[in-house]
């Protein structure tokens, strides 16, 4: 028997891909946090199938971790085309806001336009990083549930089903 684990990167890959792509559309990434525990539980769950063990969840974390870095890669490439319909979106928002707000300071549904216009290509790598890291840690939360929650195996001994050391009761 071998004790060598397997690989962390094709569960990671597929569980990340998954969620990224769920984060990065249009009104399903309102759920962006449960899209990448899913995505971390889903690798854990399929790591746990060539483990010959119960998954650690050392491991759990592990393969959470590189889902979050995969969902961040993904959601952000797949999020760079939708960027300029999301801006018209939220510009036609805060124009419609400003109709019935008197009290802010003239121009100020146009701040997007000042401060927040084309992405720059540092812009674009620090939305990555950030979410790099916080996809990175509920990746880690999901990993651990995916543990904790799909990972376990039965031991060597143990049997689902009735016990025959007890013949007297049925």
């Amino acid at each position: 028997m071998s004790n060598q684990k397997p690989g962390m990167l094709v569960p990671a890959l597929i569980g990340g891909g998954i969620a990224g792509l769920f984060s990065a559309i249009p009104f399903l990434n309102c759920l962006c946090c449960l899209w990448i525990i899913a995505g971390a539980m889903l690798a854990a769950y399929l790591l746990a199938k060539d483990y010959p063990t119960s998954l650690p969840m050392g491991d759990g974390a592990i393969v959470g971790v590189l889902t979050g870095i995969v969902a961040a890669v993904v959601d952000t490439i797949i999020s760079l085309p939708l960027q300029a319909v999301n801006a018209q979106v939220i510009q036609r928002f805060m124009e419609r806001l400003s109709e019935y707000t008197s009290e802010m300071p003239p121009g100020w549904e146009n701040w997007m336009e000042r401060g927040f216009g084309p992405a720059s290509a540092a812009m674009f790598l620090v939305s990555l990083l950030m979410s790099a890291v916080i996809f990175a840690l509920l990746g880690a939360l999901g990993g651990i549930l995916g543990a904790a929650l799909l990972g376990k195996k039965p031991a060597a001994g143990q049997i689902n089903g009735p016990s025959s050391e007890n013949p007297g009761h049925s």
